[in-house]
Order: C-alpha cells, then sequence, then structure tokens
C-alpha cells in the first residue's frame, strides 16, 4: 500500500501567530524533539498525543521547520529536478559514533590470521545469502551455506543467485582500491544476475525507456517508484560515479561522513536503477565497495543485509519516505540502525567463538593424535542435533586445505572408529559415531 503523503507544512507556518504560538508552548517543543530523535515520518507522527492548541498538521510543521534548518543538499537529483536534503541530527551523529567506534575497535590480534579468513568466510557467506534473499531468493540458511562451502553446482536459479552474490562479495574486497566506473557497476550487474535473467540480453547492460521499468510494491502489487528516463539515468549515474571517486578535501565544509556517502550511494543507484534487474544488489554492493575503499575493514565480517531482512518493511518505506519529501535522512537513519545491528550481533557472535576457541585449545592440547580440524569437526557432530554428514569438499573448504589433506582428515577418523564412511550416488560422505565422540571428548572435559 502507497503511504500516506505529508501535509504541505508552508501552509501552517504563514498563519498568523503560528510561530510565535508554537515556540511559546513546552508541549510541542518536547513533541519536537521527540519526532526528531526517532526521525518520524508523517504516518507516525499523527497518531502522537497533540498538544491541546495544534492540530497534527500544524505539529507536523513545527517539526519541519526544525529539519529544513538542518538540511544539507546532496548530489541526489529527483525526477521533478529537485535536489534531496539530508539532516544530520543529533541521533544519526550518535550512531554514526557507534559504527566508527566498533568498526575499527574490535580486538583481532586475539585470533590467528587461519581464525580471522573463517570469520571472513563467514562474513562473505551469510551476506550473499541475505542480499539474495531479499530479492526473492528462497532457500534456507543451512542449504545455502552447505552449498557454498561443498562447492557444488546450483540446481535453482534461487541458489544460482546466492552464488551469483558471493562470488560478488569476493570480487569487491579485490576492488577496493579502485574507483568506481560505468564498466564496474555494468561488470557488478552481469555477475549478480549470470545464469538468472529471463533474457540473457538484458545481462551487463543499462536498461532504456523500452524496458519499461518501473518499482512496485511487493504485497499489493502498486507502483511505488518510476526511476528517471534512459538520458536523464545516464546523466545521473556519471554525476554518482564523480560523486563517489571524489577525494574529501581539508575543507571541513566539504566533508561527508564516509558511511553518509555510501548511504548516499546505496539510495541514488537503486532511485537510479539502471538495469532491467539486479539493482538492489549492486546498490548494496555499491555501499560495501565504498566502506571497504574507505577502510571500514569490519565490513568484511558483517551481513548487513541480513539485519535488512528482519526489517524488510522498514527498509522499503525508508525509500519511499525519502522520495516523498525529497529527504534522504529517512533512508540514512535506517541504514546506520541495520549498520549498528549488525555490528551488534557480530561482536556477541565473536565473543562467543573466543570462548569456544579457549575452550577448543584446552580440548586440543589433550588429544596430541588429533589435528585441530579433525578435533573442530568432532565437536561439530557433537554439538549439532541437526548435523550434515562429512564431506571431503566441504572440510576443504572450511579449513582451507588441499583435498589430499582432507581427504586424509576424514579417513583418519575412519580408521579409529569415530567416523562411518558411506557411499551416497557418487560421493562419499561420512557419519558420526556420535558415542564414541561422546566418549573421546567427554573424557577431555572431565581432566582437570
Amino acid at each position: 500500500m502507497k503511504i500516506q503523503k505529508a501535509p504541505n507544512w508552508k501552509d501552517y507556518i504563514t498563519k498568523e501567530d503560528f510561530l510565535e504560538k508554537a515556540l511559546s508552548s513546552s508541549e510541542l517543543r518536547a513533541l519536537q524533539k521527540k519526532a526528531q530523535k526517532d526521525y518520524m515520518y508523517w504516518d507516525t507522527f499523527k497518531y502522537q498525543n497533540m498538544p491541546g492548541n495544534f492540530s497534527s498538521e500544524e505539529a507536523w510543521a513545527f517539526v519541519k521547520l526544525e529539519r529544513i534548518g538542518l538540511y544539507q543538499e546532496t548530489p541526489v537529483k529527483s525526477t521533478n529536478a529537485k535536489k534531496f536534503q539530508l539532516a544530520i541530527t543529533n541521533t544519526l551523529s550518535q550512531k554514526l559514533n557507534f559504527i566508527d567506534t566498533n568498526a575499527s575497535g574490535l580486538k583481532m590480534n586475539k585470533i590467528s590470521e587461519a581464525q580471522k579468513n573463517k570469520f571472513i568466510l563467514t562474513g562473505l557467506t551469510e551476506e550473499a545469502i541475505a542480499t539474495s534473499q531479499l530479492e526473492g531468493a528462497n532457500t534456507t540458511r543451512k542449504i545455502a551455506k552447505e552449498m557454498l562451502a561443498s562447492q557444488r553446482k546450483p540446481r535453482t536459479r534461487d541458489e544460482q543467485m546466492i552464488i551469483n552474490s558471493y562470488q560478488m562479495m569476493q570480487k569487491l574486497i579485490t576492488w577496493k582500491d579502485l574507483d568506481l566506473s560505468e564498466e564496474m557497476l555494468l561488470e557488478i550487474q552481469t555477475i549478480v544476475t549470470e545464469k538468472t535473467l529471463d533474457d540473457v540480453k538484458d545481462q551487463g547492460r543499462f536498461r532504456n525507456d523500452n524496458d519499461d521499468i518501473v518499482v512496485k510494491d511487493r504485497t499489493t502489487d502498486e507502483v511505488v517508484h518510476t526511476p528517471p528516463k534512459e538520458k536523464e539515468m545516464l546523466s545521473e549515474l556519471k554525476e554518482l560515479i564523480e560523486f563517489a571517486n571524489k577525494k574529501e578535501g581539508d575543507d571541513c565544509e566539504d566533508f561527508i561522513h564516509p558511511v553518509i556517502k555510501a548511504t548516499i550511494l546505496h539510495f541514488w543507484v537503486a532511485y537510479l536503477h539502471p538495469f532491467v534487474d539486479g539493482n538492489g544488489r549492486t546498490a548494496r554492493a555499491v555501499f560495501y565497495w565504498y566502506l571497504l575503499k574507505h577502510n571500514y575493514w569490519l565490513v568484511e565480517y558483517l551481513t548487513i543485509s541480513r539485519a535488512i531482512i528482519h526489517s524488510r518493511k522498514k527498509y522499503d518505506n525508508a525509500f519511499i519516505y525519502s522520495e516523498s519529501e525529497n529527504d534522504l535522512t529517512y533512508f540514512a537513519f535506517y541504514i546506520a540502525d541495520s549498520f549498528k545491528t549488525a555490528i551488534v550481533k557480530f561482536i556477541d557472535y565473536f565473543n562467543e567463538k573466543i570462548q569456544e576457541i579457549e575452550e577448543f585449545k584446552k580440548v586440543a592440547d589433550k588429544l596430541e593424535n588429533y589435528n585441530p580440524r579433525q578435533i573442530a569437526l568432532l565437536n561439530y557432530f557433537l554439538e549439532k542435533s541437526n548435523y550434515s554428514p562429512a564431506e571431503v569438499k566441504i572440510h576443504q573448504a572450511r579449513h582451507g586445505v588441499s583435498h589430499q589433506t582432507a581427504s586424509n582428515d576424514l579417513i583418519e577418523l575412519v580408521q579409529k572408529g569415530l567416523l562411518t564412511k558411506i557411499a551416497n550416488k557418487r560421493k562419499h560422505i561420512y557419519m558420526p559415531n556420535i558415542e564414541k565422540i561422546k566418549k573421546l571428548l567427554g573424557k577431555t572435559k572431565n581432566i582437570s
């Protein structure tokens, strides 16, 4: 359903004695402060308790008046030729400070390079799955993770989307020192849409007016956004690329916070909708690319799209609110919140894994006849009630070793009676002997 358009605030502030009455109302100022803290849109604001002498429209006008004073112009131009504005409020500044502090302050020196690589692999995998699911890929995380770990070929279009996104995330890490270009945007779209389009001719090209592209609400099928025409889109795309590559100077007047600039790029790509398909994934890829380029290294470990999935309606509304009011602050608030959520979840996950690593070291010290990879596999079987059987390819991918080394690990565990090798179609799988694993690992935990 389309959102209700906010009333024209200018119709109310011109009324006689409006400003004098508004400025003298402590209740209205308190409501204004609340609305600014959460950066409410009209569809939420109108249900707040209004001061007795003010209608919701008048109160909204007072809120808008404060926002106008904070607005900074962005380079993003709407289809009616108006520039989008953005307000860096105290609340948004606080969110950005949290991101800056935690995106660079996490103590990764607690773990080895191999363990760091496993964290990155997990982050890339989760982000690839989540960004594809946002665009409709219908598969479970478990199946998707097993597919990526075993490097098996995708069986469905949805699985192909996830493979594509995973390859895209890997590419972005290698591109972090490059400038953005039309060629890079086309390559991003080519990668994320590989073998998933109804017409292969839509891959690796910008849309034209004959494509008749619009954005529709997922539930109602209503048109919620009509992108610019081809000529304007291509012109704006050049502006976007120039903006992305512009170096921030020493003049504080020109400074744009990197997370805000990445967010503007995210919104801008989505707003221009330069492709027939793959626009959302491309927009998020550009967001990640810019942050990686500006040393937000923690994004390699995060899955911001997973946070977006859990608030998908808010993500969609943030676009609509921003377009409705020519105010990018709505989108900036949403992205900052999602970024913050992803960081918090990763820190919790990281601390949990650090504790597991410490426990693992204690076990490993007492099992001299087993290597760390074998112990990790046995521990996985012991802790997961819905485990998947071991396979050489999956074991190889998880630990970054050769096929022969992975095979030797599993064969040795078979010889020790901890795994059973079973022929399954054209491959072998390894099933755990849970009681023997319990006995082996239980002994180590009972040793003081």
